[in-house]
């Protein structure tokens, strides 16, 4: 459980471009650092905030993310986590329903990490929307291609825009893709809803999801399970879509961009082929931070 330096920028860019409220925030485990004090200096000085407070940020004898998290505003930083040996504030199993004292009460409930090694997903992800305060934000930074053996789970984009709707109270604000590297691209997502198809990639270096929804009123969260689009807006309500049953024309093949040529030929040549993600449009646009 922790913050890279590119999941530090995520959650300084919702502060500044999405006016997240950190005076109440939340840890789902308490987070570390995972980012030397020169990287920390750079990510805080490109949102204008003040370096010289760096080694009492981040030292050897502390990583975890509360100093960090004071900096850039929050006032109340807490964690929640199964077990004490972190010191969390609230020792729960996320597994089990969260009690009424904590429901609705944090202005930010902060996940990077946690709940993809918790068994019971539907109920821990249950518990940190009811932590959410009305008003208030949930962020999420997960594992998405290529975790196999991190945790449970590898989740997709749908996941989320299925669980924090407005059915279940809340509102979707980004869903964003990145591979970890420094100077990383970061591309928005869009709602399978959006071209009633799913959304897919392969690539072959680790890809992270980052969630963050609002929420806009106390309901009765997953009254209905959640159903993947396609099941049912597309299957089950008769609606088709005709464009992706087309046979593509073999003529097609020749208009294959190079990039695409050279993919095939080292497929089949069995040679490794170190992608990032290549997202194309329409679906993938680039998300700026700032």
């Amino acid at each position: 459980m922790g913050l890279t330096k590119n999941m530090c920028e995520l959650i300084l860019s919702a502060k500044h471009k999405r006016h997240i409220n950190l005076d109440k925030l939340l840890m789902v485990g308490r987070q570390n650092l995972h980012l030397s004090p020169n990287h920390l200096a750079m990510s805080l000085e490109k949102f204008g905030y003040p370096t010289d407070n760096i080694s009492k940020l981040l030292n050897k004898e502390n990583t975890f993310a509360d100093a960090f998290f004071k900096e850039i505003g929050g006032k109340d930083v807490q964690s929640i986590d199964a077990s004490d040996y972190e010191d969390a504030t609230i020792i729960h199993d996320l597994n089990q329903p969260i009690s009424n004292t904590y429901k609705n009460n944090y202005s930010l409930v902060l996940d990077s990490g946690t709940l993809e090694h918790v068994f019971n997903f539907p109920q821990a992800i249950k518990n940190c929307m009811e932590l959410t305060q009305v008003g208030g934000h949930f962020m999420g930074i997960y594992p998405c291609n290529n975790f196999f053996g991190h945790g449970f789970y590898q989740f997709s984009s749908e996941l989320f825009y299925r669980v924090l709707s407005k059915e279940n109270g809340f509102e979707i604000i980004d869903v964003v893709l990145f591979v970890d590297d420094l100077d990383t691209t970061f591309y928005k997502v869009p709602d399978t809803s959006e071209k009633y198809q799913r959304i897919e990639f392969k690539n072959t270096k680790r890809v992270y999801l980052y969630v963050v929804a609002k929420k806009l009123k106390t309901v009765e969260i997953f009254k209905n399970n959640p159903l993947q689009m396609d099941y049912s807006k597309l299957k089950w309500n008769g609606i088709r879509d005709k464009v992706s049953r087309k046979k593509v024309p073999k003529q097609t093949f020749k208009k294959m961009p190079r990039y695409f040529v050279n993919l095939t030929k080292a497929f089949l040549n069995k040679k490794a082929v170190d992608d990032s993600i290549h997202f194309k449009k329409p679906y993938f646009t680039e998300y700026k931070l700032k």
